[in-house]
């Protein structure tokens, strides 16, 4: 991963010993947008700088109807969407989750009833994308109803321990990361290790999504067991505390996190739980959130959410629409600017330093792949 000469050299750099986390954005390449919106896209990521873009792959959009018969239009869909992200000179990051019924067993859960059908379909995605794409996150805030039927820590390690042993046999270089958890959940992660998780994961991935949406990333909130609040932002280096205690010293990677530009308030009394910040205080807030990791070297790769605001709603001021650094036309807010001189930064440091030359194959749009 990154290595000693890169923390000399930004200790000239930078005040304080700061080490740089790999900054990244969570793009909408793969999201159903047109191959025009994706063109534009690129040119977009390659000039911002991001080193890693996260990839969302729906399981079941790709293997809708039967284990093994993959839809052809969703697989070119992301054939196209790797071969982007590429192209603007950035690291993949797929992110798979949402299980199809004919393997959850009915259109109300979003999770498997069997870990290997998961496992297996992971392994295909790793052998298509072999020394393409860079790492596998299992799974999205499984701690979470939204995105995980029944939270379980157990069962969350068993999907783990199935697909990190498939994409490793198809590709050892492959990074498999712990599914990022809805803000620093320290108590899941733990219950996860207790339960064999351990050997299972490269990295451990968080969302650390401050209280109510708007509190400042540099923020010290505790709890009443005097531990960090799980829901501040640097609540993660709690989950960092939580695996030391067992012994495992893996990084953390932040796979998304930011704060949305509407101008709905949290009300936690009314169950809303989610406010926003305007656009200058997001600008901000960026800037500090990268800050702050630099502080704590184990935080290898942060990635903010997302590119632009979700463009479907057309720029909704509702709290999911506006996490972007671009409004849906791709017009910059302030935070873009921000995001763009950290990672430019971050870039200048690493631009000094050999690099080896490593030669990556391009996806496979016509490969064969199991199944009819």
């Amino acid at each position: 991963m990154r290595r000693i000469a890169i923390l000399a050299l930004l200790v000239l750099l930078a005040p304080a010993t700061a080490q740089a986390a790999e900054p990244g954005v969570v793009a909408d390449l793969s999201w159903g947008i047109t191959a025009a919106a994706q063109e534009r896209e690129t040119t977009i990521l390659r000039d911002m700088g991001a080193r890693w873009i996260r990839l969302h792959v729906q399981w079941k959009h790709v293997e809708p109807a039967l284990p093994g018969l993959y839809d052809p239009w969703w697989l070119a869909h992301i054939d196209q969407a790797v071969a982007h992200a590429r192209e603007a000179d950035a690291k993949v990051l797929l992110m798979v989750y949402d299980a199809p019924v004919w393997a959850s067993g009915s259109s109300r859960r979003s999770t498997p009833r069997n870990p290997d059908d998961y496992a297996r379909f992971v392994g295909m995605l790793a052998e298509r994308y072999r020394n393409t794409v860079a790492a596998y996150e299992i799974w999205n805030e499984q701690n979470t109803a939204r995105f995980w039927t029944d939270p379980s820590p157990v069962g969350y390690a068993r999907l783990l321990r199935a697909a990190h042993g498939a994409i490793k046999r198809v590709d050892r270089s492959a990074t498999v990361v712990f599914g990022g958890l809805s803000t620093n959940d320290y108590r899941f992660v733990e219950a996860a290790l207790d339960a064999g998780a351990g050997k299972s994961f490269d990295a451990l991935a968080v969302h650390p999504y401050g209280y109510c949406g708007t509190e400042a990333p540099d923020a010290v909130r505790r709890g009443a067991d005097g531990r960090l609040a799980h829901d501040s932002f640097l609540g993660y280096r709690e989950v960092r505390a939580s695996l030391l205690a067992r012994g495992i010293d893996r990084p953390i990677w932040l796979t998304e996190f930011g704060w949305t530009t509407t101008s709905a308030r949290c009300d936690p009394a009314a169950g809303a739980w989610q406010g926003g910040v305007d656009e200058a205080t997001q600008a901000s807030y960026v800037r500090r959130a990268f800050g702050a990791v630099e502080r704590d070297p184990y935080v290898e790769v942060a990635i903010t959410y997302s590119l632009r605001n979700n463009y479907w709603s057309h720029d909704a001021d509702e709290p999911e629409s506006r996490f972007g650094l671009l409004r849906s036309d791709f017009s910059p807010k302030p935070a873009f600017a921000a995001y763009v001189a950290y990672a430019k930064t971050v870039a200048s440091v690493l631009s000094s330093i050999p690099q080896p030359i490593v030669r990556l194959a391009p996806p496979k749009p016509g490969s064969r792949t199991s199944g009819p």
